[in-house]
């Protein structure tokens, strides 16, 4: 789901459109927004990538034209996201410039 609303809403495999783009526009300004609870904020300035946590431990990113990334890490932190996964796409983000800002 990551990389379809980072295409816009077209299936990288069948070139098909799965999501109308005004959705995929919307997904993705809610995710940057709210998508990690109470640490949206502090992700945005320091990631920089639309995401959605859950709290079981998963966090599905999606680099608007670029790329979905999906990572697990079931140690939450007090706000209730993957620690280990913050840092993976913390690291993600340096490494392969990957912010939105």
């Amino acid at each position: 789901m990551g990389s379809v609303l980072a295409n816009d809403g077209i299936s990288i495999h069948t070139g098909e459109q799965l999501v109308p783009k005004q959705i995929c526009k919307i997904a993705k300004t809610i995710m940057s927004t709210c998508g990690l609870y109470d640490a949206s904020g502090e992700f945005a300035v320091h990631i920089g990538i639309p995401a959605k946590s859950g709290v079981g431990g998963g966090i599905m990113a999606s680099v608007p034209h670029k790329m979905g990334i999906g990572v697990y890490g079931p140690a939450l932190d007090e706000k209730g996201n993957s620690i280990a996964g913050i840092q993976i796409l913390k690291e993600l983000s340096e490494e392969l410039d990957l912010t939105i800002y």
